[in-house]
């Protein structure tokens, strides 16, 4: 993971430095239309120009990165000369800016950028300024876009797309609402967890997981509910740790079983991670004994007394009352997942993040009960055992 992290209180202000050390001199500010307007993103403009550079801005980002803004921004920074592109967002400004320096550089659409190291050429130069605590896409190699005519998330990238530089500033949390800060801040707990249970994990992944997971399950409630600088810093820092962790040990069921979700019912990525979240626990960690405790511990469970069955049920049941103090829901409404599509969705999850199958060519009704769906996780789940999970979670 080359990026060069920056953090702390006032880190915000280094970014002009920065832009000139990466030899930027007209650069693409990527944003949404909320963050644009925030005190903090006057100051990195402010700064950037202070330094010299031009700036140009997009500030359309929505609730996905996709295709369509990519490619016709991509076509742009062809077009104006743009050398740089710094993303002040969260995680769908980032990919949309990440997908924008790719396709910048290599000339041609998303699309045919997505897939394991699919083109040739490097980004262009690239600075991530995270405004959530959630995605860790500031520190990762690859950027999940939404494919919006054919209904499809779309997974891109490879070692020339790391971000070049990444600031993480608590103060660009300040003005987030409870409602929101919550949705990233528990995809970042996903990636810290996935990452421990994946089947390709080592020692220095299951570190850097457990500490992501201990820090931000310690600072969420804090960080969310009340006004604490610390605690924002401490999430921020945890949900870069979990994406260094599961971009090196992958992610695992809950990122598959969600990805249906999100290209064929439009669900928000964090929702349909978070719900599954506990459910994703209680799958895993009966088959990795030795891993049941230090995650226990890392969720701040007390497992004197109780047996493994009893500690496993115990991390699933403190991830739903952290659900409750931060207002995240532990379930699916019906309007979400109907129940009459969960037998589709389960087997729409078997190509998964990593397995190189074309979703939109895979037909679910080629899957059976006993198909595998593809998933780095250490416990192989069939397309019989996701549909069970997604008939839990509409409990």
């Amino acid at each position: 993971m080359p990026t060069r992290i920056v953090a702390g209180p006032g880190s915000l202000a280094t970014i002009g430095t920065l832009a000139r050390d990466l030899k930027m001199s007209r650069a693409l500010v990527v944003s949404d239309p909320v963050i644009s307007q925030q005190p903090f993103h006057r100051d990195a403009l402010d700064a950037l120009q202070n330094a010299g550079l031009q700036v140009a801005r997009f500030d359309e980002c929505g609730i996905d990165a996709r295709c369509s803004h990519i490619d016709d921004q991509g076509e742009r920074v062809r077009r104006e000369a743009i050398d740089g592109v710094i993303c002040i967002g969260g995680g769908s400004v980032m990919c949309t800016g990440k997908g924008i320096a790719i396709v910048a550089t290599n000339k041609k659409p998303m699309r045919d950028c997505a897939g394991v190291g699919k083109f040739d050429r490097k980004a262009l130069p690239m600075i991530m300024v995270p405004t959530t605590a959630g995605s860790g896409s500031e520190v990762s190699q690859w950027t999940i876009v939404k494919d919006e005519e054919r209904h499809l998330k779309l997974l891109g990238g490879g070692p020339l797309s790391f971000p070049d530089a990444a600031i993480l500033d608590p103060a660009t949390l300040r003005s987030l609402p409870m409602r929101t800060a919550a949705l990233p801040a528990v995809d970042a707990l996903t990636h810290g967890v996935e990452a421990y249970f994946s089947g390709i994990a080592s020692p220095l992944t299951d570190a850097i997981a457990l500490s992501a997971v201990r820090l931000q399950y310690g600072s969420l409630r804090a960080s969310i509910n009340s006004d604490n600088e610390r605690a924002r810093e401490a999430n921020l820092i945890a949900s870069c740790m979990a994406n260094i962790a599961c971009g090196n040990a992958r992610l695992g069921h809950g990122h598959a079983l969600s990805l249906p979700l999100e290209g064929r019912l439009d669900l928000p990525h964090p929702y349909g991670v978070g719900v599954l979240l506990p459910h994703v626990i209680a799958f895993n960690l009966p088959v990795l004994p030795e891993k049941v405790k230090p995650l226990a511990e890392a969720l701040e469970v007390e497992t004197a007394g109780l047996t493994r069955t009893e500690i496993i049920e115990a991390c699933a049941d403190s991830i739903r009352s952290l659900y409750a103090d931060i207002g995240f829901p532990d379930h699916f409404t019906p309007d979400q997942l109907p129940r009459q599509r969960v037998r589709e969705m389960a087997a729409r999850a078997v190509p998964g993040l990593y397995a190189g199958i074309d979703a939109e060519a895979f037909d679910p009704a080629s899957a059976n009960d006993h198909t595998v769906i593809a998933c780095p996780s250490a416990r192989k789940m069939t397309v019989w055992q996701a549909e069970q999970i997604f008939e839990r979670c509409l409990a």
